[in-house]
């Protein structure tokens, strides 16, 4: 909703009940981080029996990651060219293909829409195997997330003394990986909570209770986010999304309601990916579409639902699409690879 509003030309009218929640659509990036931190944590011991589990990270994440992001690469190049005539220089190049360019202040949000994201995962990805080696218990997570809170707060004092150009200071405040560690580190507390094995006294019933209530509570807190009610304790409102979300992810993993956990959502996080890199692009080139809906409709609600129901009957069908024969052969040739060399490393030895 959050794109389809924003990057749509012109952007769309929305109608009042929908407005604050469409608007704060962006901070869906920071549930992403945290459930990929979660998810990390979650599927790390499955390298264990690997001849080396941090080598074998990295070919998973790498072929997980990569395929698509190539394709996406490439395709945005032509999109850029034939809408836009618009060319980028090697080195942007370069600095994608090689996942940097979350170091290149000005080149850090790329040029495949909505890819910064995955700038910032390659970078936690990059130092993860030693994150996951020191931070091992709750009390850890907390104090990593502490840690990376008073390291950005750092960057940001070196920053107003710098004298590097405007734009480049406000490009790593944007979207430095920095600035994003902490959410992930929430990622890490959520994991530890959840695999505690006396949460919740253990007992289902009592699990499911202390759940929904974690649930309840970060609905709350995101709607105080929506209000504006927060106060500002970390230094940036953005930081309390995470609260909000993490409470959610906890109480989700704890007691998964239906409404959140089920097929079509199972689906869902299955093409995720490539909805995410897929779905600026198609919003884009709907723009004469969804004009022309709001120019015919007579209700400005029925205007807006039909062009979400639109955008998601054209990107989930895709997003099938690019998964079946973009991901999937790409976390399958991950998996040949992680296999070859486990298989050369026992013919050494």
């Amino acid at each position: 909703m959050y794109h389809m509003v924003f990057v749509a030309q012109p952007n769309l009218a929305l109608p009042r009940w929908v407005e604050k929640v469409a608007h704060a659509g962006g901070s869906g990036v920071t549930l992403f981080f945290i459930v990929s931190a979660f998810s990390l944590y979650y599927t790390m011991p499955l390298r264990a029996n690997d001849r080396s589990p941090v080598i074998g990270f990295f070919i998973h994440r790498f072929f997980r990651i990569a395929p698509l992001f190539y394709a996406m690469i490439a395709l945005s190049a032509l999109r850029d060219i034939w809408l836009f005539d618009a060319h980028h220089s090697v080195w942007m190049y370069v600095s994608q293909l090689a996942f940097v360019f979350n170091f290149v202040p000005g080149h850090q949000e790329g040029f495949v829409w909505a890819g910064w994201t995955i700038g910032v995962e390659m970078v936690f990805y990059a130092v993860f195997p030693l994150i996951y080696a020191r931070v091992r218990s709750t009390g850890d997570s907390v104090a990593f997330a502490f840690l990376c809170l008073l390291l950005w707060m750092f960057v940001q004092l070196l920053l107003e003394y710098s004298l590097m150009p405007p734009e480049w200071e406000k490009s790593i405040l944007q979207w430095s990986s920095l600035r994003y560690f902490p959410v992930f580190a929430v990622g890490a507390i959520v994991y530890h909570q959840y695999m505690r094995p006396t949460a919740g006294d253990g007992r289902p019933d009592d699990r499911r209770g202390v759940g929904n209530a974690l649930i309840m509570i970060g609905l709350f807190w995101f709607y105080t986010l929506l209000n504006g009610w927060m106060p500002n304790v970390f230094g940036d409102l953005f930081y309390w999304q995470g609260v909000a979300y993490g409470s959610i992810l906890l109480g989700t993993a704890m007691s998964p309601w239906k409404v959140i956990v089920n097929r079509i959502t199972t689906f869902l996080g299955k093409v995720s990916y490539s909805v995410y890199l897929l779905h600026t692009t198609v919003i884009y080139l709907l723009s004469p579409v969804y004009a022309r809906i709001y120019g015919e409709s007579p209700s400005l609600s029925i205007s807006f639902l039909s062009c979400l129901f639109l955008t998601f009957a054209i990107v989930v069908p895709l997003s099938w699409i690019s998964y079946r024969f973009i991901e999937v052969p790409g976390i399958s040739l991950g998996r040949r690879v992680s296999r070859a060399i486990n298989r050369d490393a026992v013919r050494q030895n």
